[in-house]
């Protein structure tokens, strides 16, 4: 019985280790600059030598996690919080 309960356990615990490898992203937007304010689309990443309107300090889970520094955060397609931070770059 209990080679049983491990053969199905087996395929079950590959499949969630499986279903979850692919999730995360190991990039980080920390660092990255980006067109845009708090009030408008914010995904916008672009080069820090190129016009821009802001710099992510943090990439938090919470708005309320945010690092003094923060101007405004917004939360990104991926569900992180990125904390913002004013450095207009004309």
């Amino acid at each position: 019985m209990r080679w049983a309960v491990m053969i199905a356990a087996v395929p079950l615990a590959v499949a969630a280790v499986s279903a979850t490898a692919g999730c995360t992203d190991p990039r980080t937007a920390v660092g990255e600059c980006i067109v845009g304010g708090s009030t408008s689309n914010h995904d916008k990443l672009v080069a820090c030598s190129k016009q821009h309107d802001g710099k992510i300090i943090a990439s938090v889970a919470h708005g309320s996690d945010c690092p003094q520094g923060t101007d405004w955060s917004y939360t990104a397609k991926d569900l992180k919080v990125q904390c913002v931070h004013n450095e207009k770059n004309y």
